[in-house]
């Protein structure tokens, strides 16, 4: 839920920087329309990951399996 709304609120950030209205320098502009397109990128492909796994759980296909130990005491 987090990766979702930290994607929303870079779109926001987008919009408001790209806005002609704002008097932010160009440079600047483009430096945070830069990283928040970089940062859009990484999580857009943690998102796919994280959903590819879910679906794979839900169609069964990779089963869970719990960590065992088993200590090996001969009588």
């Amino acid at each position: 839920m987090i990766k979702i709304s930290s994607i929303s609120a870079l779109g926001f950030l987008v919009l408001l920087v790209a806005s002609p209205f704002i008097a932010i320098p160009r440079t600047w502009k483009d430096y945070v329309l830069m990283l928040s397109g970089l940062a859009i990128i990484v999580l857009s492909i943690l998102l796919r990951k994280e959903l590819h796994k879910v679906i794979r759980i839900v169609h069964g296909v990779e089963d869970i399996k719990p960590d065992t130990y088993v200590e090996n005491n001969p009588q």
